[in-house]
Parts: structure tokens; sequence; C-alpha cells
């Protein structure tokens, strides 16, 4: 028999005092059974330092996990969990206990957000997280989280530039041509660009040396590691060559390691500087395109549909495009765009292929119907040279029965055997 005892309270629900941590806790029940349960979970828990976590919040629990992990994570990623933490999940689930978090709750949230489905995304990825965490810590049994999906981000399709913008770049005569030439010819992100030194480049064997990277905080470059903290080489191409011996000359003439620099002070790019620097330089594209256009028709105007633009991220994407007309492999490329995973590299160029398809459908199409249009050339010569055939055997039998011997090598044997010849190849003419 039990000796579990408990108080009967006058609204006839069960009760049990325990003490935890020297304070006073109160179980309820209508259950003798549950009520023991509970006095043995809490019991438990107390002893093994649990309890506490049991009734944290998410709030709590996600500001706890930030401090755990601050030191392993980026700079601008903690950032980013801060502001998701701040502006999303305390405001809809920060002040609910981990243990009495549903999933309902979090399509709820989901549902709000679907007007921001990338932040919808990134946002469910940290409740993934945090509710993963509370699982290891034993608060949970599961994670609610889990098979719950975000918003659908549509996205918009990733175009390389135009040959002409191509052009345009090349020629351009802009102080801040270089660091966009350089960024589209060498594939680097512009966090990477903006830590280059002189060092990092060997003009004799045409390479660069991508062994370090910025994180920008507050607008600022804070040095880091590279995207997969590893280095990695790329080839300074034949056409950017000669601009990046001006660029060493340079800076070895001013006496700076730093490949570009603000013009103010000659410190490291900042976010807001490449920035300002884009916008300047795609003015004076835009500039010069309507000069032009003008030349052509007076009645030109340009506006956001016709004007030039583009990101540094589509300078970027434009490099990986031409690795992919130059035949490189996936593996190779994936090591010169510095993508811990071939992903990346691998979804541009299946899209790449799609967009090709178009071609190959062509070409496939014409050699077909070339191929039916040769035999059925074939299939004429050979009905014509039969008819002539047949024609010619009837015409040495008739000079036979008149008794005129014909001087030929072949005799209407020989010719019937041509015959059946040449119907044998027709027959075995195929369309490979």
């Amino acid at each position: 028999m039990s000796n579990f005892t408990y108080t009967t309270r006058k609204d006839g629900r069960l009760m049990k005092k325990v003490t935890v941590n020297g304070k006073p806790k109160y179980l309820y029940s209508n259950n003798k059974d549950d009520l023991e349960k509970q006095y043995i979970e809490t019991k438990y828990n107390s002893y093994t330092g649990k309890l506490e976590n049991k009734s944290i919040n998410l709030k709590d629990y996600a500001k706890h996990w930030i401090d755990l992990h601050s030191i392993n994570i980026e700079i601008r990623t903690k950032n980013d969990y801060d502001y998701i933490i701040d502006s999303y999940i305390i405001p809809n689930l920060g002040y609910k206990k981990i243990a009495d978090i549903k999933q309902n709750d979090i399509k709820e949230l989901m549902k709000k957000m679907e007007k921001t489905p990338t932040t919808a995304k990134k946002t469910l990825q940290l409740v993934k997280k945090l509710l993963n965490e509370a699982v290891d810590d034993e608060i949970i049994i599961k994670n609610v989280a889990n098979k719950i999906k975000p918003p659908k981000v549509i996205k918009d399709e990733k175009m390389p530039i135009s040959i002409d913008i191509d052009n345009r770049l090349l020629s351009s005569k802009s102080k801040y041509a270089p660091f966009f030439i350089f960024m589209r010819y060498t594939g680097m992100r512009r966090e990477e660009i903006v830590p280059i030194t002189i060092n990092d480049i060997n003009l004799d064997n045409k390479t660069i040396c991508i062994n370090k990277a910025v994180t920008f905080l507050h607008n600022q470059p804070v040095l880091k590691k590279t995207k997969n903290s590893k280095n990695r080489y790329v080839p300074i191409l034949d056409i950017i060559y000669d601009l990046v011996k001006k660029l060493c000359d340079e800076a070895q003439k001013e006496k700076r390691e730093l490949l570009f620099v603000k013009e103010s002070d000659s410190l490291m790019l900042t976010e807001i500087a490449i920035k300002r620097h884009l916008e300047s330089f795609l003015y004076d594209l835009n500039l010069t395109y309507e000069k032009e256009q003008k030349e052509i028709d007076n009645k030109f105007e340009l506006n956001k549909d016709n004007k030039i633009k583009f990101t540094c991220h589509q300078l970027r994407h434009s490099y990986c495009t031409m690795i992919y007309y130059s035949d490189i492999k996936i593996k190779e490329a994936q090591n010169l765009m510095g993508h811990s995973s071939a992903k990346m590299v691998y979804d541009i160029y299946t899209h790449l292929d799609t967009v090709n398809n178009k071609n190959t459908f062509d070409k496939m199409n014409c050699y077909i119907e070339n191929s039916i249009n040769s035999n059925k050339s074939l299939k004429y010569k050979k009905d014509l040279l039969e008819q002539n055939l047949i024609e010619s055997a009837k015409l040495i039998e008739e000079l036979k029965s008149e008794g005129i011997e014909l001087q030929i090598n072949n005799t209407e044997t020989d010719i019937i055997k041509i015959i059946s010849n040449i119907n044998d190849a027709v027959k075995n003419i195929t369309i490979s």
C-alpha cells in the first residue's frame, strides 16, 4: 500500500506540498495517481537540477542560448539572431513556457510572417534550433516545430550581366570601375575583396590567395576567416592582368598593403562605402548610355526599365556563369567560388542546363529532320535506279530475242542481284 499523503481542497481537487530549494511548491490534480506522479517527477527534477528549466519561458531560454553560443558564431550571425529573437520570437512566443508551446503557436507565427517569407524562414530555423536544444536539456520530449514549413520564398531569377554591360564595365573610366571589374572577373565576395592585400597577389603565377574576409558590424569591417575557413586560389585572368598589376603598383607607391581603400583615410572600405561606390558607378554608366541613345533617338528617355543596373552578387553570379560556359567541372567550380558545398554551383549549372535545353532540342530536331530527308532522298534514288535497271533488263531480253548480243559484264541475274542488294541497303537505313 502506498504511503503517499495529500490534502483534499474544498473545491474537491487534491493538493500536495513539496519543498524545492527551500521554497514551497504546490501540486494539484483531480486524480491521486496523477498527483503522486507529479510529486515523484518534481522531487526527481529537484535532485537533478532540472526543475527550474521545466518552467523556463522561451524568452529567457533564448537569451541564455545566445550567451552560451556567442563565442562560436560570427558577430553578424549573432546580431541577426538577436534581431529575430527581439522582433519575432519574444513578442509571439517568448512569454510561454517552453513545455507549453504547441505546434499551432508556431504555425500562427508563420502565418503572421507570410509577407516576409525570408525572415519567416530564418525565424523558424532559429525556433527549431532552440527547441532542439531544449530537447537535449530534457525540458521537452520532442520538438513541435520540426514538421512545420515556412512560407514559400519566391526567388527572383538570378541573371548574369549582359555582354553589352560587360563591355561597358571594362571600358569605363570611372574611378570606381576597378573594384567592380575585379569582382566580376575573380568571382570574389565583397567581404573577401575588402581585406585583400598586395601580399595576397602573385603576379608571376597569376593567382590570388583568398585567406581572410570581413563581416560588417554597424557598417564597419571586422576581420574574420573565409566563408568555409579555408584558403583558396583564383586565377588572375588575362583580361584583368594589367588592371591588377596597376592596382598593386599604386598600392606600393602609396606605401599601403590594401588593394582597395577609402578615399578619406586609406582604411578598409565600409559597407556604406561599397554601396555608394556602386551607386556612383552605375550613375556614370547610365550617363554614358543615355548620351549614346539620344544620339540615335533624341526622344529616348532613361527610366527604371531600360537603365543599366546590377548588384555585387550579380557580378559574382556572372563569374560562375562564365565558369559554366568554360566547361569547368562542378567540383573545380565549387573551389573557385569558395562554397563549402557543391549544391549552390550545382543549382546554377542545372539552371543554365535548362536554359540551354532549347538549343539542344533545336539541334536534335534539325539532326532528325536532316536524317529523314536524307533517307527520303536515298529511297527516291533507289526507286529511280531500280526502275532503270528493270527497264534495262527488259531491253536486254528483247535484244537477245532478236539475236543481238551486248558486250556487257553483268548478266540479267547480276542485275537482279544488284537490285536485291540495293533493297537490303535501303531497309537497313535508320535514323541514328
